[in-house]
């Protein structure tokens, strides 16, 4: 099943509404899903084709998508910025789980702030398991968790990778990075649907 086709299942299961709203506000909500397609769609065209297309993620009837695939386009959005050790914002740079803890909170997931606290924060997830949206952590330096990045299908991931380098992709398969990797974590609110592009409204 596709994520557009899981996000329609979610919004039947849930109790929300199935179709746009075309009441009062039906005008302006149909006019953010489509500001979001067309934003999503000029970032894939920019960013080396995700390998799944995001649109895809939105469920056509209701405008929505799980939580975690807006974590990914938020992420996504970041490519090129700088990295900045303590970094949580564009205008400062990201640093690893900062980048991590932007992308999330843009998607109404609250995340804690080191790459250790969100491991423990999040579900184990198995590597042939993994999804968009999901945690995927390193060890770098010794024993500890101390990198994260959002896994977006296809075995890559984004991240902010360390000092004089910018957001942008890995591979897991990469000798490094398979090497370092300890596994994946999912946030409970992973699959809970929200408007595409929509980051204040609670659904």
């Amino acid at each position: 099943m596709t994520w557009a086709g899981l996000g329609l299942a979610f919004t039947l299961a849930s109790g929300c509404a199935s179709q746009l709203n075309h009441g009062p506000n039906g005008g302006d909500q149909a006019s953010k899903v489509q500001e979001a397609a067309d934003q999503l769609d000029q970032a894939q065209r920019r960013n080396n084709k995700l390998p799944y297309d995001p649109l895809e993620t939105i469920d056509t009837l209701s405008g929505m998508h799980p939580r975690a695939i807006e974590a990914v386009i938020q992420a996504v959005a970041q490519l090129g910025t700088p990295y900045r050790w303590g970094g949580e914002s564009a205008e400062q740079g990201f640093d690893c789980s900062g980048l991590t803890q932007h992308a999330f909170k843009a998607a109404s997931i609250d995340l804690p702030r080191t790459s250790a606290q969100q491991y423990r924060a999040t579900k184990r997830v198995a590597r042939k398991a993994l999804r968009p949206g999901d945690l995927v952590f390193f060890r770098l330096n010794g024993k500890r968790i101390d990198h994260v990045g959002i896994y977006v299908g296809g075995d890559r991931f984004i991240h902010a990778p360390s000092s004089g380098k910018t957001v942008s992709f890995a591979n897991l398969d990469n000798a490094f990075w398979g090497r370092k990797y300890v596994g994946g974590g999912r946030a409970a609110e992973a699959n809970e649907l929200q408007l595409a592009g929509n980051q204040t409204e609670d659904f």
